[in-house]
């Protein structure tokens, strides 16, 4: 089974990932984009340093280092269960997840949110995290809401796009979710 998360920057997408972990689906590989690219930017290589200083300017990553480098860790765990949280962030990412997931059932939950619920959660989890991306969270969001019509009439040509309003509370997300995903919530 392979589950991707797409939605804004502050949409719940990482707690519901963890949430699904730890409730219903425990070999579940969770995969961020951000962690991925992360590792990478802490290599010290070029391409690494490069990633760093796109990551901490709030800019995107080009697309064929994203599809790389997630194409690479899930040809590693060889079809087990896997979550991507972050991808794809671009049309040309959204059409390479034919290729990526060849015969394999992906399912993929838009996490659709209100600007004011997301600005919300992004200065509470600025207080009680402190991540450098959410200094920038504006110019990130601007760059989401940009492509993100692009991104799912990409993704509608190969799968079937599942909406979660998810400006409600954790729980409730959680329960829509293991529902569309046909899975039975404790």
């Amino acid at each position: 089974m392979v589950i991707i998360f797409i939605g804004p920057p502050g949409s719940g997408k990482g707690t519901q990932a963890q949430t699904l972990k730890d409730n219903l689906l425990p070999n579940l590989h969770l995969l961020t984009v951000s962690s991925l690219l992360t590792e990478k930017s802490n290599d010290g290589s070029v391409l690494g340093n490069n990633i760093k200083k796109r990551m901490d300017n709030g800019d995107l990553i080009d697309d064929n280092i994203v599809i790389s480098v997630v194409s690479e860790k899930v040809e590693n765990l060889n079809n087990e269960q896997i979550l991507i949280d972050g991808f794809p962030r671009s049309s040309i990412q959204a059409e390479s997840l034919n290729n990526i997931f060849k015969n394999l059932d992906v399912n993929i939950i838009n996490f659709i949110v209100s600007d004011e619920q997301l600005l919300e959660r992004i200065k509470k989890r600025s207080l009680e995290e402190s991540r450098p991306d959410d200094s920038v969270y504006e110019k990130r969001l601007g760059i989401y809401k940009k492509s993100h019509n692009d991104i799912i009439n990409s993704l509608n040509k190969y799968y079937e796009v599942i909406d979660i309003e998810a400006n409600n509370e954790i729980s409730s997300i959680s329960k829509k979710i293991a529902g569309k995903l046909g899975l039975n919530w404790c």
